[in-house]
């Protein structure tokens, strides 16, 4: 009898619009975790202590970036790992990918990030220029990236693969809050 008085009592909620458990479950995004257990909004030497491996630390603007000092392992290749913060805070990943670029290791890398994130979708150059062009102005040369692919994770992070030269490529990620502006500017009563 409590059982059906409770069967009861949900069914009622959703009937006036209040979400039951399940919805709310199902509604919720698993956060983004990269190597290591590496999360948007880390301090740089929180990512640092995780990876434990030789860093440098650069600087440009409003911007920090470590980068490792040999190349680290990338599903079955290697690559430089470059982390980018803003404010003491992760908000890019990138792995630039410079031996053994071949159209073969990238369509494989291609399948790799479809196996994790679903069906890709074609991502414009002038939108990974613009990432980059936040950190280093002009770093990436717009008319040289091609076969730019996007994906997005649950969480809303953007992943590209894409070629930076003819030569070479690599992995971008970014951060969900990234895009919309909004975690830039005050926005209270707007």
């Amino acid at each position: 009898m409590l059982a059906l008085a409770m069967v009861s009592c949900a069914a009622a909620e959703n009937s006036t619009g209040a979400s039951s458990i399940r919805d709310m479950v199902m509604t919720e995004k698993k956060a983004f975790s990269f190597r290591n257990g590496i999360t948007w909004g880390m301090n740089p030497q929180q990512v640092a202590a995780i990876e434990n491996v030789p860093m440098e630390q650069a600087f440009s603007s409003e911007w920090s970036i470590l980068l490792t000092s040999s190349q680290v392992p990338v599903s079955r290749f290697s690559a430089d790992l470059v982390y980018i913060f803003r404010q003491d805070a992760l908000r890019m990943i990138t792995y630039e990918f410079k031996n053994d670029c071949s159209t073969l290791n990238y369509q494989y890398l291609a399948g790799a990030l479809c196996s994790l994130y679903g069906e890709s979708k074609e991502a414009g150059p002038a939108m990974i220029k613009g990432w980059m062009d936040r950190v280093y102005q002009n770093y990436y040369n717009q008319d040289l990236i091609h076969n730019a692919m996007e994906w997005t994770a649950e969480d809303g992070t953007a992943i590209y693969l894409y070629y930076v030269t003819e030569k070479t490529y690599a992995i971008l990620y970014v951060c969900p809050n990234q895009g919309g502006g909004s975690s830039n500017y005050n926005t209270d009563g707007l």
